[in-house]
């Protein structure tokens, strides 16, 4: 009875994505101003952040951002950001990658 009480309290502070589905604390979630039962973690944040600039983007910029997803599916594909080597710099690219 005591392990039960515990794995209640446990996951009493977490909370899922609202966009991926990813349990995250409920205090690292971005909440929306008009509804704050919407939460949204980090990542998804900035993948909605490009999209949201992608939107207003010029035709060069958006052909850029094409050609940048292409090669990021490309690299996904391949597993190179599970790899110990390349996984730290892909990641680093990909999260301040301005598309």
């Amino acid at each position: 009875m005591g392990a039960e009480a515990h794995l209640g309290t446990g996951q009493a502070d977490r909370d899922e994505c609202w966009c991926c589905g990813r349990p995250t604390a409920r205090d690292a979630l971005v909440r929306l101003g008009s509804h704050p039962e919407v939460g949204i973690c980090v990542n998804c944040v900035r993948f909605l952040g490009r999209r949201a600039r992608d939107r207003q983007a010029t035709v060069v910029r958006q052909q850029l951002r094409g050609a940048a997803e292409s090669i990021r599916r490309k690299v996904m594909a391949r597993g190179w950001p599970s790899h110990p080597v390349t996984g730290p710099a892909l990641r680093w690219i990909n999260r301040h990658s301005p598309w």
